[in-house]
């Protein structure tokens, strides 16, 4: 995956309703990956309280959606998403990524469907932590999914920080934790941080899949 990073960061977090089994909601986050830039994450996979609160359209509730509070735009659809991200906060989108889109609409449906995981959760009417959880990841990373994949399936909202190769955010990750690798995980409600995927599914599970 390239990684050309951002024209401009937003000062308000982005956030989209999505869920880890949705190959359209995957082509989303693959882009604000290779875009740099930090979002918030409301899994909306089945059964999930998120679905309620998804942004309405027309009567109509779809995934993925996006929510760009600096520019008041909400939006479904995934290639006008892209369409919007990119020209909004990085250079345009390139001419080859639309001449390859339906191709990496099958990619990313394959990918989704080796694993299909992610797509349900029982914990639809949880109330959230008091602070948003925090994630610093790549979505190209399968270790990150891991992670990603069990708080969908917990239905708890987080705040994504994309760590990509020379990424923004990897000295910061590096003064914080020791070292610029991911996934890498922050809950402020407990002051508990931690990388190793197995290690934060392990810790999600002891405290919130109650």
């Amino acid at each position: 995956m390239r990684h050309g990073g951002a024209r401009r960061q937003p000062e308000q977090l982005l956030e989209l309703w999505d869920f880890e089994g949705c190959p359209y909601c995957r082509k989303v986050r693959e882009a604000l990956s290779e875009l740099d830039l930090d979002w918030v994450c409301h899994p909306a996979a089945r059964g999930s309280g998120h679905r309620r609160d998804t942004p309405d359209w027309g009567g109509r509730k779809s995934y993925p959606h996006l929510v760009d509070p600096n520019t008041g735009v909400s939006m479904k659809e995934s290639e006008a998403i892209l369409d919007y991200l990119h020209d909004t906060y990085g250079a345009g989108r390139p001419h080859s990524h639309r001449l390859t889109a339906r191709l990496d609409t099958v990619g990313s449906i394959v990918a989704s469907a080796i694993r299909p995981r992610g797509l349900r959760t029982r914990y639809g009417d949880r109330m959230q932590p008091r602070e948003r959880l925090v994630l610093y990841q790549s979505e190209g990373c399968p270790y990150c999914r891991k992670v990603r994949e069990r708080l969908s399936e917990l239905d708890l909202a987080f705040e994504v920080r994309n760590v990509p190769y020379r990424g923004r955010r990897r000295p910061e990750l590096r003064e914080r934790g020791g070292k610029a690798q991911v996934p890498y995980f922050v809950d402020p409600n407990t002051g508990a941080e931690m990388y190793e995927s197995d290690d934060i599914v392990a810790y999600l599970d002891a405290v919130y899949a109650k």
